[in-house]
């Protein structure tokens, strides 16, 4: 089926349809439906649907995001505490400038529900743990990051491809 030709008369035929102030639709030819005028604003919210993030998805980037909050507070330790040794003390600073990064990540990530809150602690664990290995894996930006005497220090102290718990490194 053909569609006519339309012309400036069907323009003009449209929009004298729209203006009429007894319509709350219209019915629009070339859309060939009946096409509201106003929409409330309940009607508009209820219409969009949430992102469908994949569980292992939106696990994997919480874990990444605890994990850069730890690494952020290593380098505010290293940095600007000059804290290389590991005592007590400085693991409790440590974890309180991982929460306040935690918490001003997740602020702007908008990844705040319980589920992304475990995945944060678990990635925060992993680098707590294992996060020495990204050390040596790339020392020389390591030392960039942190600073070169906390390289030596940490390459010093564990072994590659290790974990190191209470203290202890355990070579894998």
């Amino acid at each position: 089926m053909a569609a006519r030709k339309m012309d400036i008369n069907d323009f003009n035929a449209r929009i004298k349809n729209i203006k009429n102030p007894r319509n709350k639709s219209y019915y629009d030819q070339g859309l060939e439906m009946h096409v509201p005028k106003r929409v409330s604003r309940d009607k508009i919210k209820s219409a969009k649907k949430p992102e469908d993030d994949s569980v292992f998805g939106m696990m994997f980037v919480s874990m990444i995001v605890g994990a850069v909050a730890l690494m952020i507070a290593q380098v505010v330790r290293v940095r600007f505490f000059g804290l290389i040794e590991f005592s007590t003390v400085v693991l409790a600073l440590e974890l309180f400038i991982t929460i306040w990064a935690l918490i001003i990540l997740t602020a702007l990530m908008k990844k705040r529900s319980i589920p992304e809150r475990i995945a944060q602690i678990m990635g925060l664990a992993l680098m707590m743990v294992a996060g020495h290995n990204m050390i040596w894996r790339w020392p020389d930006q390591m030392a960039m990051i942190y600073t070169p005497t906390y390289v030596e220090h940490v390459m010093a102290t564990t072994t590659q491809h290790s974990i190191v718990y209470r203290g202890t490194v355990f070579s894998l």
